[in-house]
C-alpha cells in the first residue's frame, strides 16, 4: 500500500513486536511459550530491517506492485510452513 508507513517506525515495530510474541508463544512446545515469544520477538525486529532494504530494492529493479506480490506471497509461505511445523504430530510436547 503506498501510504502505508515504514515497517521500522516506532507503532509499525511495536505492532511487530506484539504479533510475534503472540505467535511465537501460540507456535512454541507446551511450556516453552516464553522461549517461543522471546525467539519470535528477536527474529521479527532484525528482519524487519532487512526485508525493508530488500523491498525498497526489487521496488527500484520491478516496482512497487510487484515486489509487494511476490514479498507477501513469501511471507505466506514462510508461515504455512512454520505453523505446519509447529503443529506436526509430536511437536508440541
Amino acid at each position: 500500500m503506498k501510504t502505508a508507513p515504514d515497517r521500522t517506525v516506532a507503532l509499525g515495530l511495536l505492532a511487530r513486536v506484539m504479533s510475534a510474541g503472540i505467535a511465537g508463544a501460540a507456535l512454541a512446545p507446551r511450556g516453552r511459550e516464553q522461549a517461543g515469544a522471546l525467539v519470535a520477538v528477536a527474529t521479527a525486529v532484525p528482519l524487519a530491517y532487512i526485508t525493508l532494504d530488500a523491498r525498497k530494492s526489487a521496488m527500484k529493479q520491478i516496482g512497487q506492485t510487484k515486489s509487494g506480490l511476490i514479498e507477501d506471497a513469501l511471507i505466506i509461505a514462510g508461515g504455512i510452513a512454520i505453523v505446519a511445523l509447529a503443529v506436526r504430530p509430536g511437536s508440541r510436547q
